[in-house]
């Protein structure tokens, strides 16, 4: 009986919450961007928790677990419907390359770092684990989400060469961290911490994207005759709900599934025009009941060693992607010059970060979980705070003096 208190609660408040989420007003002020991107919610979750109310307690939270599969299955469905190969051909090839060289280094940055800060504040922890985390570290750092451009965007004087690359790597860049994820929910996965079997790993990789392909051909097969708008919504909303509940059920992301089966839908389909509005209409409810049950499933901590960890993020995302530019730029033979300060524009992660740190938490047991959870909202929240001031320093900026 409580799981439907609760779930009716969190529906009223989704509800209401969408609609004063991401309304643009002409005031480019952090505090107030802050409050429209929805991570507030998260601590109403954290509230409604066992913490303070009970609303939302464990058992409640194990009885939601599907509707926070389905969130973030819904998540990954709406990032790989964007990944469209016509959108995509727009683009120069160097702007691909950009983005993976980008990806790599900030990820390489960040994970190796990590690793070691790891080792030196939990000696007694088993390396498989501590590298483990240091992996996701590293891809949670190199998440960027396009929310704050879309934003920032009537603030631009003029959109020129600088503002386009912004704004195709900050729509690409979630690509390569949620293949990641997919990477180490094969390869790390289950109990098996202690050793890594190949075989079994490869296995997991493919099986996750061929089951996700061919659902995600099934329900276009679905959708070629000619239905009207609310079936053609009950389809999608089955698909996502058919994709993240079996990949939950073989304990595998429903981010990457979910992502994978977008991509395939969105280039099969011919439907984008009646598929879009569809898709944005439900975007904001559904992203406000993801925040409000990963605030509760949070386990809010915050200790020095905590404060460390977050502390490296915070200095080296913003390394990873400003000091390699300009060298990336000769590299790739760019036209126009790639500043260090443009990488400050990639640095809002978003809900696609809260989604990939939500995943890891539902994928593994074990103790240093709550503590990545910990560490990863908290640097989400504290980067999403700050990141207007960086965008006007860096995008801002460079469009203006153009």
């Amino acid at each position: 009986m409580k799981a439907f208190i609760a779930f009716g609660l969190l529906i009223l408040i989704s509800l209401l919450g969408s609609r004063f989420l991401f309304k643009r007003k002409k005031v480019f002020n952090p505090l107030y961007y802050f409050i429209l991107s929805g991570l507030l919610y998260i601590f109403l979750g954290v509230f409604l928790g066992k913490h303070y109310l009970n609303v939302l307690s464990p058992d409640v939270l194990k009885g939601l677990y599907p509707l926070i599969s389905f969130g973030l299955g819904w998540i990954g469905f709406l990032f790989g419907f964007q990944l469209e190969v016509k959108y995509l051909r727009r683009f120069s090839r160097k702007f691909i390359a950009l983005s993976f060289l980008q990806f790599l280094l900030v990820f390489l940055v960040v994970g190796a770092s990590s690793s070691f800060v790891l080792r030196w504040i939990f000696p007694s922890q088993p390396l498989s684990i501590l590298y483990g985390l240091a992996v996701a570290l590293g891809l949670l750092g190199t998440l960027s989400s396009p929310t704050l451009l879309n934003y920032a965007s009537t603030r631009i004087p003029k959109k020129g060469d600088y503002y386009y690359l912004a704004r195709f790597l900050v729509s690409v860049s979630g690509f390569w961290g949620i293949i990641g994820l997919a990477v180490i929910s094969s390869f790390w996965h289950f109990p098996l911490l202690e050793r890594i079997i190949l075989g079994k790993g490869l296995i997991l990789f493919l099986s996750l994207f061929l089951f996700a392909a061919l659902f995600g051909f099934i329900f276009h097969f679905l959708t070629v005759k000619r239905v009207s708008e609310q079936d053609l919504f009950v389809i999608l909303l089955s698909a996502v709900f058919f994709g993240s509940g079996a990949a939950f059920y073989f304990n595998l992301p429903p981010l990457c599934v979910c992502m994978v089966m977008g991509i395939v839908f969105s280039n099969l389909t011919k439907r984008h025009e009646k598929i879009y509005p569809l898709l944005l209409s439900s975007e904001k409810p559904f992203y406000i009941l993801f925040l409000i049950l990963s605030g509760a499933l949070w386990e809010p901590r915050f200790d020095d060693k905590i404060a460390i960890l977050v502390g490296c993020l915070l200095i080296l995302r913003p390394l990873g992607f400003s000091l390699p530019l300009r060298a990336l730029g000769r590299l790739l033979d760019f036209s126009f010059l790639l500043p260090y300060r443009l990488g400050l524009c990639f640095l809002s992660p978003g809900g696609i970060a809260v989604a990939f740190a939500v995943s890891l938490k539902l994928m593994y047991a074990f103790p240093l979980a709550d503590t990545f959870v910990s560490v990863a909202l908290l640097a989400i929240i504290i980067t999403e705070f700050i990141s207007p001031w960086t965008m006007k320093i860096s995008l801002f900026a460079l469009e203006s003096e153009r």
